[in-house]
This record gives C-alpha cells, structure tokens and sequence, in this order.
C-alpha cells in the first residue's frame, strides 16, 4: 500500500478501516513508530494524535481523555471506545496501552495497540436485543413458555404459568415439571410416542387446587452446537380445555346421532341443490333393506313409484320454492326392485352453509303399516268384509248421491232382500257354512246386475240392490223375479247342494219415496210382508204398509217405559189337574192397554220387543208381577203355583238368573212354586249356552218346562239333554181337522207316554172343548189348560173365578167337566192347600 500524502486522510483511513494498529508515542505526543501496515497508510510522523481525537465518539469523549491521561501517568490502562467513520456509522476499538522507561524507571513514552472489536459489540447487541425481545415475549404471551434441564427440572418458567397452574413462577423453578401433569397422561403419552407427531403431546395440567385443564405441550429439544449433546428442553404449552371440550361435545353429539339414526325408525337424509341425494343414514336399511350406497347419487324423484302422486307433486313445487315441508306422504319404490312399493311420510327444510343455499335436509319415516292400516280400514268402513259386496255406509250415500242427481230421470228402485231358509242353515250346517253359503249369494247377485247396478250387504242374510228402473213397476218386477231365480236355484257349497231360496221387498222413487231412508224402510216394510207371508215372492210397497209400517214403529217406540206407565197387565189361565180337577197352577200372560190404540194383542208387540230388545225389559216387569201375585194369593190362603214364558232372549242372557233369584227374595215365594216356560225355537238356538243357564236357575230350584212342544224341531230323545221338568203340548195336536196321515189325537197320546218314560209332566194346553177333555182323560195327560176351563183373566177376576167352584166345574160353555161316568164321591173342588 503506497503512503497516502495527505497526512489527514491517512490518519483518517486508519480510523476508518484498519482492523488493528500497534503504535510507539513519545511524552510530546509524536507518533515514532507504526506497525508496518499501518505504516503503509500514513508514516509514523505524519500521524496526528489530535485528528485521531476529533474521530472518537462524543460519548466517549471523557473515557478516552481518562485513559490517556492514565497511560502518560505511568499506568497500565485497557479501554473500548467508539470511532465515528467518514461515512457516519461507529466502529468499535478495543485500546491497551503502557508506559515505557528508560534505565532510570522514567517514563519516556507510550506502546500500544488497537483492534477493531465492532463485531463483537454488534453480536452483544443482537443477544441483549434478542434477550429482551424473548423476555417480552415470554412474560406477556397467552401461552406457557418454559425451559427445562435435560432432567426435566424446570430452569425458567414464564408468568403466564401462574394464570393456569395457580403457582408463582419462581415456585415452579427447580421442579420436574412432571410434577405438575397427570400421571396417567404421562403413561399415555409415553405408550402412543410414535402415533402422533414428535414433540407434541396433549396432557391434562394439575392446578393448586386439585383442578385440572387440558394442554397441549409443543417440545423442542436445546442442543450444543458442537457437540450435538442435549442441554435441555424449550416447551411451549397452551391451553385447549375449551377446545378439548367443544370436541367432546361434538363426539357426543355425533355418537348420540349416529345412535339416534340407527335406533330410530327414521332415516336422515340431505340433498344438493339439484335434489341428488348427498347422505343418508343407517336407518333406511333397517326400514326398507336398502343400503344408502344404493341411493346416494340418485334424485330425489329416482325413488318415487307415481309422480302424479300428490304428495310428490307438492315436494317437487316446494323444493323449487327453497320452502319447508313437513309430512308429505307418497308411495316410493326402485327400478331395481320391480313390484316393491313402501310407503313413506317425510319432512325437509332447506340448508346453507357459510350463507348459501346447499340443498335440503330432513328425515322419512315408513308408514306402509299405517298406509296399508288405514287402507284396510277404509275397505272395512265401506266394503263388506265376507261378500266384499258394498256394506250399509257405501249404501246410503250411493243411493243419497243417485237420488239427489235424478233431474226427472226414470225411476229407481230399491229391492230388500232376505234368504228364507238361511237360519236353518246356519243352525244345522254351523256358521262356516253359512258365510259360503252368503259369499255364493254375493257372487250370484252380482251375475244378476249391471254395471251401473249396486248391490250391497247390510248383514246377515240381507241385501240391497240399487238399479235403474227405466218401465217403473214392470222393470222392477223383472228385476225381483230375476234375483229370486238366481236363489231360487240350489247353491253349491262344499260339495252339498243347498236350497234355500229369497223374498224381495221393492220401493221406486219417485212413487214411493224420495228420501233415501224413507225408500229404504219402504222395501224394508215390503219385504216384512212377504216374509209374514211365508216368503219365496216378491212383493211392492202400499200405502197399506206404510200404515201398518207407523203403527209397528209407533209400538216400538211406546213399548219402552209401558211397564212403568202402567201399561202393561197381567191375565191369568188356569191350569187343572186332570184327575183331582183343582186348580194346581196359572199361566201369567202380558196384556197392553195402549192409550192411543187400545187393546194390543200379544202378538202384536211381543215379536217387535223380541227385534229391538225392549222384550228384556218387558220380561223382567212380567216376573216381577207374576211372583208378586203368586206370593200375594199364597198369603191369602191360595197355594197355586206360577207359571212365566221366557223369551230366546232371556234365556240367552245368564243376568236372568240373577233377575229371577232378586225377584223370589223381594216376594220371599218358594222357587219351586215358580214354573218357566221356554220354547223350543229357544232351546235351538246356542244350545250349550241354553243348557247352562237352564242348569244354574234349576239350582235355583224353581221348574223348567218347554212350551208349545211340536212347533219346533226338536224330539223327545233330543230334549233329554235339557234339565227340563215337563212339557206343554201344543193345541195342534187337538185339531183332527188338518191334513195329515196320522191321526194327531193318536201322535198326541203317543207324545204324553214317552213323556212320562222321560219323567217330564205334561199339560195340554189349548183345550178348546168337551171332546179335547174326554179324550185327554183317556190318557195319561197330567194337566189341561184352554177355554173348555176358561180364558186368560184379571187377576181380580180369576180370583172370583176360584172362589166359585160351580162355575169351574160347568166351564164356560156350561157343559160340566166331570167324566161321563165318574167314580162315586169324584168331586169337583178347588185346589186349596
């Protein structure tokens, strides 16, 4: 390096750049020697001292003036000070500097040296700038920031460790910072260190009061830079209980809706904006067998069978409005499965996600059951369910529609049919046979209609048949006569033909009727009078029988509450001992003084009470009455016995027995004193039911007897399985005048010996002259009742009847009762016991 001849820049050059300087001063401050480098910049007696001051620092002004000062004192002295460079920016010199002495111990200069320490200060810097950042850092971050010894003892522990752990920082320094962790975290973290990523660990933090929180810890390890050895651990944790929390949650609620969805009965389901569906849950399988693969990707409309189905209809105009739907029903089935169509009620509403519309979301529910339910439930209110035949409901508004939309068209008419033979039937063949027998009549009805033609069951054996009658009565007339054809035909079922043949009642609007119930009770009405007329025709409805119709309708109506009006009374008929003569019992016999319509006769109004139930009523008042005034003549000295006709109703009804005992107790009459008397076509009906309610009021201990024996079916053999006690034969046996090729005195005489075989008491009942008696006293006949003794009376009158023997005895056509030739003393007396 050439000299530099301005003395001032080199001075100045060296003050700028060079890294070190070694230098040899006199005490007048002459520089005499320079190091041979710097020697080259400026010469040792060009450098001036004086410039070299003017570089220094101003701060370290006073520091350098000190040093010098020292070093020309004697002393020894090391300094660090800033130059200024030219270019502004700061250097820093590191200056030793020492006195030098002659022989004599005197200070005769100065030797010294400079060194450029400007890298040094400038690392220092950056470590106490990047130390006070970090403390900043450390003691104001959120998170916990700590430094541990490679024993995991910690070392430095920011404050922020103080908000979690609950302890001062300084009481933490020194501890293993397990200490401070759970120690089943601990385990856990240590067994799964290579399922999760180095460093980093999720453990629950013990706070001072026995609380904990959940961290997670970030690990990085501190290592020499040299040696690569481990000097400890830099661990930054934070805390996520909210997180750790909010995921719990968040588990919990998916694993209660993935329980949900697979328990329910429903399935979950979403779909895009386009109605492709994006997700659906288990619960389809479980209801429709389908896995939601299957489904997923397809329209919404993939799976409906009819898209004309309403239902379909409206999700379809609801998803294209973005609107909620809820319960919409409609039937659903896939390509895939070709005959399999299921039911299905479901509800949706329209989703976004970050604010924009992603489609709908909602849940199905399978309602085949409840579909198919309501479907057959339907079919029950409206369709018979033996004939599947049209039943009452589908009826009534058929005929209410047809008459409400005639508009002068031709007549209607309604034919009311009824099986003659069906009861029979059913009785004999049972009621399997009898419901065959009632579908091969719907099958033939139908064969007999047109299209536009309605027939319908009403139950039992009664049908109705709605059709057009375009020639009024001649149509109509065609018409019944073609459906008693149709029956009148045997029918075959299970293999036996079966004849049983019908009877139609026929009503025409507008002749007849224009209400729908009017025309119907008309054929109804009609249909009564062939069957009183022993069936097998057809008959129209009169005005005749609408007469007949309102007085049947006003006795059924006034027949409930006659008991307690005082309407009804009692008459009674003697029965006689055909051998002593006496009087032994009565038969108690219901009459109704009716206020409007007088005197009804018996049979009159006890058919329509047995219909509509009021014949319960009726003989529970007639027991009463009868038990009443057996007991009442019996405390007048007059010890007849009692005898009351059940009616099938009562007999069918085990409250009779009960009604029976209540109405012996409130009189305190013996039982045996009481006699009931049931009909065969009541012993017919429910046999079983018949025999135990027999037995129970036997045990009762009054008497059974069957009443009109020879109108009915039954046979001696077969009454022997009733606990009966005797039997009334039926007047008819006494009528010599009608046709038959046995005499029926001869069959009557034969029914009394077998009778007695059976150990049952026979009375003759309808003994209307001499020659009856005269012949019923050749037999072995035990009692006689009829008008040769005399009519049903009064219970005033019967009584006057008793106390005038003379009258008993001639009878009411004044021929005496006694035998042609009676045995000497025989006489005529009242039974008075």
């Amino acid at each position: 390096m050439m000299p530099d001849t301005d003395t001032r820049d080199g001075t100045r050059r060296l003050a700028d750049e060079a890294p070190a300087v070694v230098w040899e001063m006199d005490m007048n401050r002459r520089c005499v020697y320079l190091d041979p480098g710097s020697a080259m910049v400026v010469p040792p007696e060009a450098f001036n001292f004086d410039d070299w001051i003017s570089y220094v620092h101003p701060d370290d002004a006073a520091l350098f003036a000190v040093g010098a000062e020292r070093a020309r004192a004697g002393h020894h002295h090391t300094m660090e000070y800033r130059i200024v460079r030219s270019d502004g920016s700061v250097r820093w010199l590191l200056s030793n500097a020492a006195p030098r002495h002659d022989d004599a111990g005197n200070v005769i200069g100065l030797l010294g040296s400079l060194a450029d320490v400007t890298s040094h200060y400038e690392s220092k810097e950056r470590l106490l700038r990047s130390e006070a950042e970090h403390r900043l850092l450390t003691e104001n971050a959120g998170d916990m920031i700590a430094h541990l010894s490679p024993e995991g003892r910690y070392v430095y522990v920011s404050p922020s460790h103080r908000d979690f752990f609950g302890y001062e920082p300084e009481d933490m320094v020194g501890k293993k910072a397990a200490d401070f962790l759970l120690t089943e975290d601990l385990d856990h973290a240590a067994a799964t260190r290579g399922t999760r990523p180095r460093g980093l660990a999720t453990l629950r933090g013990k706070r001072r009061d026995g609380s904990t929180f959940w961290i997670s810890i970030n690990l990085r390890a501190v290592r020499d830079p040299d040696t690569g050895e481990r000097k400890g651990l830099v661990a930054v944790g934070r805390d996520i209980t909210p997180q750790v929390e909010a995921e719990r949650e968040l588990a919990l609620r998916e694993e209660r809706f993935h329980s949900l969805t697979k328990l329910s009965t429903d399935w979950y389901w979403e779909v895009d904006t386009n109605a492709v569906f994006t997700f659906i849950s288990e619960g389809i399988e479980q209801r429709l067998g389908l896995q939601p693969k299957e489904i997923i990707g397809r329209p919404m409309t993939y799976t409906a069978h009819d898209m004309e189905e309403q239902g379909v209809k409206e999700f379809i105009r609801r998803f294209a409005a973005k609107e909620p739907f809820r319960d919409l029903v409609f039937s659903v089935g896939l390509p895939e499965y070709p005959g399999v169509v299921r039911h299905v009620r479901m509800s949706g509403e329209p989703f976004h996600i970050e604010g924009v519309y992603a489609g709908y979301r909602g849940a199905t529910t399978d309602v085949t059951r409840e579909i198919r339910i309501a479907q057959q439930m339907q079919k029950l209110a409206t369709v018979d369910a033996l004939t599947d035949l049209p039943n009452r409901s589908v009826l009534d508004a058929s005929l209410s529609a047809r008459l409400n939309d005639r508009r002068g068209a031709s007549s209607l008419g309604v034919f009311f049919l009824d099986l003659d033979r069906f009861k029979e039937v059913n009785d004999s063949l049972g009621h399997r046979f009898g419901d065959e027998l009632l579908r091969e009549v719907a099958r033939r009805l139908r064969a007999c209609m047109r299209p536009d033609d309605l027939v319908a069951r009403l139950g039992g054996d009664e049908f109705v048949v709605l059709a057009e009658c375009r020639r009024g009565v001649a149509s109509a007339a065609r018409l019944g006569q073609k459906l008693l054809d149709a029956l009148a035909t045997p029918l075959m079922v299970e293999s036996q033909e079966i004849k049983v043949g019908g009877s139609v009642g026929i009503s025409l609007y507008p002749q007849d009727a224009t209400a729908s119930e009017t025309l119907l009770s008309a054929a109804d009405t009609a249909l009564y009078r062939v069957k009183e007329q022993g069936g097998g025709t057809y008959r129209f409805f009169t005005s005749e029988m609408r007469d007949e119709a309102l007085r049947r309708h006003t006795l059924q109506q006034d027949m409930r509450g006659a008991a307690a009006r005082g309407e009804f009374t009692l008459h009674y008929q003697p029965r006689v001992n055909l051998r002593s003569l006496e009087v032994v019992s009565a038969e108690a016999l219901i009459r109704w003084q009716h206020p409007a319509l007088g005197n009804v006769p018996p049979g009159c109004f006890i058919p329509l009470a047995e219909e509509n139930g009021c014949i319960a009523e009726i003989g529970t008042w007639v027991l009463a009455e009868a038990i009443r005034q057996a007991s009442a003549w019996r405390n007048g000295g007059r010890m007849l016995n009692i005898s009351v006709n059940l009616s099938p109703r009562q007999l069918h009804d085990r409250t009779i027995v009960d009604t029976v005992r209540k109405a012996l107790a409130q009189e305190s009459l013996p039982p045996e004193i009481l006699e009931l008397e049931i009909t065969e076509s009541a012993l017919m009906e429910d046999q079983n039911l018949a025999i135990s309610v027999m037995r129970e009021l036997k045990q009762l201990g009054v008497r059974l007897s069957i009443d009109d024996f020879g109108t009915g079916y039954s046979s001696l053999s077969h009454l022997r399985k009733f606990p009966l006690d005797g039997l009334k034969l039926d007047r008819s046996f006494l009528d010599e005048e009608q046709a038959s090729d046995v005499n029926p005195l001869i069959l009557a005489e034969s029914i009394i010996d077998l009778a007695h075989a059976l150990k049952l008491t026979v009375v003759a009942e309808g003994v209307e002259n001499a020659e009856h008696l005269d012949f019923l006293r050749r037999t072995s006949c035990d009692e006689i009742q009829g008008y040769v003794i005399s009519k049903p009376l009064p219970a005033a009158e019967f009584e006057a009847m008793l106390a005038s023997p003379e009258t008993l005895a001639s009878g009411p056509h004044g021929k005496s009762l006694a035998p042609p030739a009676p045995p000497a003393g025989y006489p005529v007396r009242i039974h008075m016991e």
